[in-house]
């Protein structure tokens, strides 16, 4: 059984900032689905109908973790990793103030001797390793229907190393603290609130496990904090707080590795293996995405990662 952690006498608080100016959007106004071009679904809505808020219109709908395969001189690139929240809804939705990040735990035995290490058992709270802040207030990022918010590990084009071109992602995950990740001028920057890794964010191309979270869809009393757990300073998110999120680990083999409880997503989904150029993609069925809480039966398989599909 996994220790439970150590809760420590803090409280994160996250204040919003100025929200950035939105990236250019170059897709096709008459394909708001989006067919293979550049671009996104960000918008300040200025005229449109009133954003809604993100449960039950958000989803993970791709994340493309597992790095290029050998490309342009290179066998192990990684800085090309995205991820892709969709609105599912018939209404724009406001995206501001949300925050991103990934859960806590191996994804699976990497090592010889390695054992789950997340705290999956507690089916009330996530452990988030890794939480960025989507900048501005609500209405100041808003995603339209059907469309897509894309954020970018390093907002660029990464060819020849990469077939991934995200120079018009919406926002990228600089960090400033490390004096080594390069700012983007062209894509906006999420807000870093509570980092563990170098000086990229890497989510791990074994497998990440990824979560929405809006501190709006918290009930009275709830609120994050900051648990130690094996030498790491986690944040523990009460589950009322998970827009959506997906559980991907390693391979068939490990799901006793789970970083999320059954109460958030019930299975898990995994690629072939590292540095294979595939992403997790969840599935439509008749046009309309598949979201019942299951990796396993939401999300596919793609050796063709897309952040504008």
């Amino acid at each position: 059984m996994t220790k439970a952690p150590a809760l420590l006498a803090l409280t994160l608080v996250s204040s919003a900032l100025a929200c950035s100016p939105d990236p250019a959007d170059p897709a096709d106004p008459a394909d708001p689905a989006g067919d293979g071009e550049a671009g996104t679904g960000t918008d300040t809505n200025e005229a449109g109908a009133e954003p809604q808020p993100p449960s039950g219109r958000l989803v993970v709908d791709e994340v493309y973790f597992t790095g290029s395969p050998p490309l342009g001189g290179t066998d192990h690139y990684f800085s090309d990793q995205f991820i892709a929240v969709r609105n599912i809804s018939d209404e724009p939705v406001a995206a501001g103030g949300l925050l991103l990040g990934d859960v806590f735990g191996l994804a699976g035995v990497i090592n010889p001797g390695d054992e789950p290490n997340a705290l999956a058992e507690d089916g009330e709270h996530v452990y988030m390793h890794n939480l960025w802040l989507i900048p501005g207030e609500p209405e100041e990022v808003v995603i339209e229907p059907g469309e897509r918010l894309v954020i970018a590990q390093d907002g660029t084009n990464h060819s020849p190393l990469s077939t991934v071109d995200l120079s018009a992602a919406d926002f990228e995950t600089f960090v400033a603290e490390s004096g080594q990740d390069e700012d983007y001028p062209t894509v906006a920057n999420l807000e870093s609130l509570h980092y563990n890794a170098g000086f990229d964010w890497l989510i791990t191309v074994f497998g990440p496990s990824v979560a929405i979270l809006s501190l709006d869809a918290l009930g009275e009393g709830e609120a994050l904090a900051y648990v130690d757990h094996q030498g790491w300073t986690l944040v523990q998110v009460p589950v009322a707080a998970v827009v959506d999120a997906v559980d991907i680990v390693k391979d068939g083999e490990s799901g006793a590795f789970k970083r999320l409880p059954a109460t958030v997503d019930q299975g898990f989904t995994f690629a072939s293996g590292t540095y294979t150029g595939e992403a997790v993609v969840r599935r439509r069925e008749d046009g309309h995405s598949v979201d019942t809480n299951d990796s396993s039966a939401d999300f596919e398989l793609t050796g063709a990662p897309n952040p504008w599909r």
